[in-house]
């Protein structure tokens, strides 16, 4: 299988709802929503980022367009030419290196179209498998925000993994 990058549609909202919705997708993400009405705020966050420039994500799917999960960059500040990654899967598509596959096509994007120098992303100390994609691809660790946030009753602290461009 070959993912591809792909825009997020409304389309996807019950897929969107049931990857956000499952504990294993959000015990090492941002946001875990309840309901489809909750997810609907996503989807609307997708188009708000892009439509003010703040950032782009796109639904990761494959050959026969079935969504696999999202990536994206989110938090741009244009003045510094930087942003967020962030990415998740269905847990259906663990461990099949589809995220190796569509980061590097990511980092090229963000870098080229949408003009930034320097990627961070912010990942769970216990989320190995997360830092190990980030590694891969060419981020490097740059330290421990330690108890950084407050999430299920308890403090996480979160790895910040950054790529500057040209580096």
């Amino acid at each position: 299988m070959i993912p591809s990058l792909h825009p997020i549609r409304s389309s996807d909202l019950g897929v969107v709802f049931r990857g956000l919705s499952d504990p294993r997708v959000t015990h090492h993400y941002g946001v875990h929503f309840n309901s489809l009405e909750e997810a609907r705020s996503q989807l609307d966050w997708f188009a708000d980022l892009e439509r003010t420039g703040a950032g782009r994500w796109w639904a990761i799917r494959d050959g026969e367009g079935e969504f696999l999960g999202a990536i994206g960059i989110n938090g741009i500040v244009r003045e510094h030419q930087r942003g967020e990654l962030g990415f998740w899967l269905l847990p259906e598509h663990w461990g099949q290196g589809i995220m190796a596959r569509v980061l590097p096509v990511v980092i090229d994007r963000a870098f080229r179209e949408l003009g930034l120098h320097r990627m961070v992303a912010e990942v769970e100390t216990e989320n190995a498998a997360s830092a190990r994609v980030l590694q891969r691809a060419g981020f490097t660790r740059e330290g421990v925000l330690h108890d950084h946030e407050w999430k299920n009753g308890r403090w996480v602290s979160l790895e910040v993994w950054a790529l500057v461009q040209g580096a």
